[in-house]
């Protein structure tokens, strides 16, 4: 019982904390470990380190996962696996697909190659990237500034489709 109260205390704290700080420094650690594992294997240990010897489970850990995290974000315009999202920068900021990839490469770590189909308006872009990384994109871009404009990124809206 003691190992699902902590559990839960660990998700209520992801759901609702600000762990600003923490995400910087897991940034930082998960470049010593392999690429796409880095930040799995990190929170692997901590979890080890946090609630001990596992093998004796006194619970199921797929009951306290079986309802979504408040907060969770839902992607509606998911197409071929991409998920597509809203980011208010654009032509007036004088962005480029490349200012774009750069942004998020820098704060997310993910690879540029990945990022799909980017489509700049005016005043803000749509950018495409693969599903289990937007949320990340999001994550990471929040809270940070593209010449003065102070970066917001969401989930798309579903298209609408014209008759």
């Amino acid at each position: 019982m003691k190992q699902r109260k902590k559990l839960e205390k660990v998700l209520e704290s992801a759901a609702s904390d600000d762990l600003t700080q923490y995400v910087n420094l897991v940034k930082k650690l998960k470049k010593r470990l392999p690429f796409f594992k880095g930040t799995s294997l990190l929170a692997a240990a901590l979890l080890k380190e946090y609630l001990g010897d596992i093998s004796k489970l006194d619970f199921d850990p797929s009951e306290i996962l079986t309802t979504p995290p408040a907060g969770k974000v839902i992607f509606e315009d998911i197409k071929d696996g991409r998920a597509r999202l809203f980011i208010n920068i654009g032509k007036n900021q004088k962005v480029t697909p490349g200012d774009i990839i750069r942004e998020i490469v820098k704060h997310s770590g993910i690879d540029g190659k990945i990022i799909g189909k980017i489509d700049i308006h005016s005043t803000y872009s749509f950018i495409e990237v693969p599903e289990q990384f937007a949320e990340l994109v999001m994550v990471s871009l929040d809270k940070t500034k593209f010449r003065g404009i102070n970066i917001v990124v969401e989930p798309a809206k579903k298209r609408k489709k014209f008759e």
